[in-house]
């Protein structure tokens, strides 16, 4: 069971545009977990986070050129994809993904918002009600399967599951 219906991946400098998103969350009753809400002084913000992940439906990844350069981010994204969660990349400048983000983020269609206005979010959000509670529902039903990943840089040592994740992935399955 989720806690929330959205997480928010966001770079502090895009506030004034989270702030907008969430006000038109709460607007729909839609909940979510965002680290200035959530996080408090002397917590434990990593593990907060991950959590946080692990207990919403969506992760909303608001794409800027601020949010492309963070570690954080593309760590929080990558937990998202290992739990398989459904992430709506939102580009709010046309700056490129980082490499990081990029891998994980390849397959996936984004939400366009440049130039940035109230009206792309109120879309935003209503796609988003649509996909919890609408004609789109069932696509938040689809339960995917945890990702594995193998370190390339140490496909070759021992151990390090490459072989064996080969083997899983051209098994003849007839």
């Amino acid at each position: 069971m989720s806690n929330y219906d959205v997480f928010i991946s966001y770079s502090r400098r895009d506030r004034a545009i989270v702030d907008e998103i969430c006000g038109l969350l709460d607007a729909e009753s839609i909940s979510y977990w965002v680290d200035r809400k959530r996080t408090h002084p002397g917590g434990m913000f990593m593990e907060d986070i991950v959590n946080a992940i692990k207990n919403s439906r969506i992760t909303l990844f608001v794409s800027s050129s601020d949010s492309n350069k963070s570690v954080y981010i593309a760590k929080e994204i990558a937990i998202a994809f290992n739990e398989g969660k459904y992430i709506i990349p939102y580009k709010v400048d046309m700056s490129p993904f980082n490499e990081r983000l990029e891998f994980v983020l390849c397959d996936l269609n984004w939400v366009e918002a440049v130039p940035y206005s109230t009206q792309k979010a109120v879309s935003l959000v209503a796609d988003i009600k649509a996909l919890l509670h609408g004609e789109r529902a069932k696509e938040m039903e689809v339960q995917t399967e945890k990702r594995e990943y193998i370190d390339v840089l140490k496909w070759n040592e021992p151990r390090s599951g490459i072989l064996k994740f080969f083997k899983r992935v051209f098994e003849d399955k007839s």
